[in-house]
C-alpha cells in the first residue's frame, strides 16, 4: 500500500461512499472501488460494511482502527514533506496537544514570545485529555504534550509548568451543597460525579480519599463546556480544577468549591526522549525555558 492509497481511503470514509469520493478525487467510482478491495485483499480484512450499489458505506471494527492509522501516517507524511522543504529557513508547525488548565497561560506567552521572534513559526493546538495526549505524543503526532500529573515519564523529558491548580468540584449556584465553603470526603462519597477520562486514569483522588471510600461515578467527559452542561440540568456534580470560565464568572448559575484538604494538580510539558526536536521546536523549548526561570525568579 501506498500514502495515494490511503488518502483515497480516507476520503471514502469522510465522504461516506465510493460514489462521493470518486467525484472528490476526480476518479471513476469503479477505479476506486477496485482500489480499495485491493486494499482489503492486501491487509486479509474487511474494511467495510457496504450497503445498496455502494452508496452508502461505514467501517468495520478493523476499517476503525486501520481508519485512525491511515489519518496518523497521511499525517507525518505532510509533515514530513513540509520540513524537508524548509532548509536554512525559520519556519515551520509546532504541533501541541494539551489538557485544559489556567496554566496554558504560560504555554501561550511562550508561543506569543516565540513568534515575536520567528514570526514564520505557526502553531497547531489540539485539546485533549491526558491519555489521548500522552498517545498522540507517542505516535509523533505532537512535538510536545501539556499534560497533569501523575503520568509515567520512563519515556519523557519534561518542564514543570509554575503553578498548580485546585481541583474541587462545580455543581449548580442552587444546590444546598453550594452552602458549603469546602468539600469534604464525607460529602463528596454521596455524590454523582462527572469526571474526565484522564482524572479517572490517573486516580486523581486515591491519595484524598478516606480508605474504604467508593466514587459514584455517572459520566465521563473530557470537554469542561460539556460537562457544565450536564451540570446545569441535573445529571451531577462535575470534579474540575479551578479558574475555567463556567465558573469564574460570578454571573454564572454555576459555582466552584474547593476540596477540603486542599489537592492541587500540577502541569508538565512534555516530549519524547528518544526523538530528535526539530530546529523550530528546539526554538520553542528554548523559549519555553526562559519564561519558566523568570516566573520562578518573580516568585
Amino acid at each position: 500500500m501506498d500514502i495515494r492509497t490511503l488518502r483515497h481511503f480516507v476520503a471514502v470514509v469522510q465522504e461516506e461512499g465510493i460514489s462521493a469520493a470518486a467525484d472528490v478525487l476526480r476518479m471513476s467510482q469503479p477505479a476506486l472501488s477496485r482500489q480499495m478491495k485491493e486494499l482489503e485483499n492486501e491487509l486479509g480484512v474487511t474494511l467495510f460494511e457496504r450497503g445498496n450499489r455502494g452508496r452508502s458505506i461505514s467501517l468495520t471494527k478493523e476499517g476503525r482502527v486501520f481508519y485512525r492509522r491511515a489519518w496518523q501516517i497521511i499525517e507525518l507524511a505532510d509533515r514530513a514533506r513540509a520540513e524537508v522543504h524548509m532548509h536554512d529557513e525559520i519556519a515551520g508547525t509546532i504541533h501541541i496537544t494539551a489538557a485544559e488548565s489556567n496554566l496554558m497561560n504560560i504555554v501561550a506567552l511562550v508561543i506569543a514570545q516565540t513568534r515575536l521572534l520567528y514570526p514564520r513559526i505557526t502553531f497547531d493546538i489540539h485539546d485533549d485529555n491526558g491519555p489521548n495526549n500522552v498517545e498522540r505524543l507517542n505516535n509523533g503526532i505532537a512535538d510536545f504534550a501539556v499534560i497533569m500529573q501523575p503520568i509515567d515519564m520512563t519515556r519523557f523529558d519534561h518542564l514543570s509548568l509554575p503553578g498548580a491548580n485546585p481541583l474541587g468540584i462545580g455543581m449548580r449556584a442552587d444546590d444546598p451543597i453550594a452552602a458549603n465553603e469546602a468539600i469534604t470526603n464525607e460529602l463528596i462519597r454521596d455524590m454523582p460525579l462527572i469526571t474526565s477520562t484522564g482524572a479517572n486514569q490517573r486516580r486523581d483522588l486515591s491519595g484524598w480519599l478516606t480508605q474504604g471510600t467508593t466514587l459514584n461515578i455517572v459520566s465521563h467527559v473530557n470537554l469542561a463546556y460539556n460537562a457544565a452542561c450536564l451540570v446545569r440540568n441535573g445529571v451531577g456534580y462535575m470534579l474540575t480544577v479551578n479558574d475555567l470560565t463556567e465558573f469564574s464568572d460570578p454571573e454564572h448559575d454555576l459555582v466552584w468549591r474547593p476540596l477540603d484538604p486542599p489537592l492541587d494538580i500540577r502541569l508538565s510539558v512534555i516530549w519524547r526522549k528518544d526523538r530528535d526536536l526539530s530546529r523550530v521546536c528546539q526554538l520553542f523549548l528554548q523559549q519555553l525555558r526562559t519564561v519558566i526561570t523568570q516566573i520562578q525568579t518573580a516568585q
